[in-house]
């Protein structure tokens, strides 16, 4: 038996398979590019994409009309702190400095592991109301082994696709990222055998290092080894304002023979050509974080024409929300923003790097961080077999009509009110334009008392 459901009208989310017809989709896939189509998902995985899906067997599935959709990978948030869920938007305007003084001196050593648990599935809940469906989880605020537990367990219940880069802690913080040479925490790995040791399940491990920027390169070599001992992937800020040409967090790996695929480096704002020649050698990976870099002073112009001039497709990422809007759309049109800006600012510097499309941009936004974070065999595109993380995209409000170009229309003019379907494995996250996670009024209040205790705090001066 079909049932046939409207997106736009049907509030019931489905518990089974799925038939998506006559959709835009933009699959990033080679194989099948764009076209109008339909997707067919049965038991959490996409079993079938075409033109005219009509003939399939469709029974006990729920048909959603694709007209004025467009269907398309869910976004892949590459890093996000997502612990500070529950403080967004209060550092609007700050920068650098004052991001430290509130977030890692005074409010970070305050957090209990309950703040962390509502911060980490706030910012869960958002990300994927906005269309992420995969989240790198940037953690460092490690504060006792109860608070990484409930970080875990909040990416675990948020129904999101999580990877949880395991971190340092918010106390004693410039004991950690000033040059220190502490090693990183051991309990990383109590996380790895108890907590996330599969490495196919919907939320795994991973490791955020400070790198030669934030510690030494000693420090990081053992780290590293650390890291890749347990099996998982790390990643590094680095090109951060002016500790990037004072450490050269990429050419001090680079030099000590350290750098690797398994590896991604966040920023890379004042990393310098020789730094990004060696990243795109090895095979490593970046992530742009260009709505932060844009508004926060001190770290430095996005590097995406500099990456791209280099051979790095570079992945995508919000950063923090307590200093920018939690979606991709933002961080889309930031990095196009400070493109332009640049080029009129400094036209010798930006007159022989590469420009970039809406098309480039979606798939910087989806199968770049997939590849990133290791999880392209599983989502990013559309693919036949991988796991069904993907959204439905309203085409029909008038934000975006008449659409002469769906690509440039979801970039141009996208926002999460956009977003009408999400779904992660098959399973909706969001449906009908509503996430259907149970407890939201509660967490809500959670939150919300969570933001007053933590804003109560008085200033530590740094």
């Amino acid at each position: 038996m079909t049932t046939q459901q409207s997106a736009s009208t049907n509030d019931t989310a489905p518990t089974g398979d799925i038939l998506i017809r006559g959709a835009h989709l933009l699959t990033q896939d080679p194989e099948f590019g764009e076209l109008v189509g339909d997707v067919l998902i049965r038991n959490g995985k996409i079993a079938a994409i075409g033109p005219d899906l009509g003939s399939a067997d469709t029974g006990g599935v729920t048909v959603i009309d694709g007209t004025d959709r467009a269907v398309l990978p869910g976004f892949v948030d590459t890093h996000r702190h997502t612990w500070q869920g529950a403080v967004r938007q209060t550092g609007i305007g700050w920068d650098f400095g004052a991001y430290r003084q509130h977030i890692q001196l005074t409010w970070g050593p305050e957090y209990t592991p309950d703040d962390v648990y509502v911060g980490n599935i706030i910012g869960a809940l958002g990300a994927l109301d906005a269309g992420i469906t995969t989240l790198r989880d940037e953690s460092h605020i490690q504060n006792s082994p109860d608070h990484s537990d409930q970080a875990v367990a909040a990416l675990q219940d948020s129904g999101i696709r999580g990877v949880f880069a395991y971190g340092w802690p918010s106390i004693d913080s410039n004991k950690w990222m000033l040059r220190g040479e502490a090693t990183h925490p051991n309990d990383i790995r109590r996380v790895r055998q108890q907590l996330l040791p599969d490495d196919t399940a919907r939320v795994t491990l991973q490791a955020m290092l400070r790198g030669p920027e934030l510690s030494t390169t000693e420090v990081t070599a053992q780290d590293l080894a650390l890291a890749r001992e347990l099996g998982v992937r790390s990643s590094m800020h680095v090109g951060n304002g002016p500790w990037g040409p004072e450490f050269r967090g990429i050419g001090s790996l680079g030099e000590a023979g350290l750098l690797g695929e398994d590896l991604l480096f966040i920023h890379c704002c004042t990393s310098d050509d020789e730094e990004l020649r060696m990243l795109a050698d090895s095979g490593a990976h970046a992530s742009v974080s260009a709505a932060i870099e844009a508004v926060l002073p001190g770290l430095g112009a996005p590097a995406t024409g500099r990456l791209l001039a280099h051979g790095i497709r570079p992945s995508l990422s919000i950063d923090t929300e307590a200093t920018v809007a939690g979606d991709m759309f933002n961080v889309m049109r930031s990095a196009l923003t400070a493109h332009g800006l640049g080029i009129t600012m400094q036209p010798e510097a930006y007159a022989d790097l590469p420009a970039f499309t809406p098309r480039d941009l979606l798939e910087f936004a989806t199968i770049a961080g997939a590849k990133a974070s290791g999880l392209a065999d599983r989502t990013g595109s559309l693919t036949v077999g991988k796991d069904a993380d993907l959204i439905v995209f309203r085409l029909d409000q008038f934000t975006t009509v008449p659409s002469s170009d769906i690509a440039a229309s979801i970039v141009g003019a996208g926002h999460p009110g956009n977003v009408e379907t999400v779904l992660v494995a098959g399973k909706a996250a969001k449906w009908n334009g509503h996430l259907t996670h149970p407890d939201l009024a509660d967490l809500r209040t959670r939150g919300e008392a969570s933001r007053d205790r933590l804003l109560a705090t008085p200033l530590v001066e740094g």
